[in-house]
C-alpha cells in the first residue's frame, strides 16, 4: 500500500490487555500545514485512567517504525508548552526539541523531532 493509495492520515487505537481495552488513540499525518515533505506528524492521547504506564511512549515508538516503513523521514510531535507530560513522552521516545510554531489562533506549539532514517 502506498501513501497515494492509503491517504495522508493513519489512525490507530492503543489497546491493552487480553481483552484489548481501548486506552487511547494515536495518529500519523503524512501531510499537513507546516509539515515539510518527508515529515510526519504524530498525535496521541490516552484516557486518564491509562496515563503514567508508558503506553503513549510505546505507541509513539511503534508508529514511528510504521511511518519510517511508509517513507517518512522525520517524525514531528507538536506539544502545547503547558503539557509537560506530552513533552516527556516525546523525549522518552527519542525525540529532541525543535522549533516553536503558532496555530492560527496564536497558540504556541513546541515541536519535538526524530529522524526516522536512523534505526532505534
Amino acid at each position: 500500500m502506498s501513501l497515494e493509495s492509503a491517504g495522508p492520515l493513519r489512525a490507530f487505537g492503543i489497546r491493552v490487555g487480553a481483552d484489548e481495552a481501548l486506552a487511547g488513540t494515536i495518529d500519523l499525518r503524512f501531510a499537513g500545514e507546516a509539515l515539510a515533505p518527508g515529515q510526519v506528524n504524530v498525535a496521541y492521547g490516552l484516557y486518564p485512567s491509562w496515563r503514567g504506564r508508558g503506553l503513549a511512549t510505546r505507541a509513539v515508538l511503534l508508529v514511528s517504525q510504521y511511518a519510517a516503513g511508509e517513507g517518512g523521514e522525520e517524525a514531528v510531535i507538536q506539544v502545547d508548552p503547558d503539557n509537560p507530560a506530552s513533552a516527556a513522552v516525546a523525549q522518552r521516545a527519542g525525540f529532541t526539541p525543535g522549533r516553536r510554531t503558532h496555530n492560527k489562533d496564536g497558540t504556541g506549539l513546541d515541536w519535538y523531532v526524530r529522524d526516522l532514517r536512523i534505526p532505534t
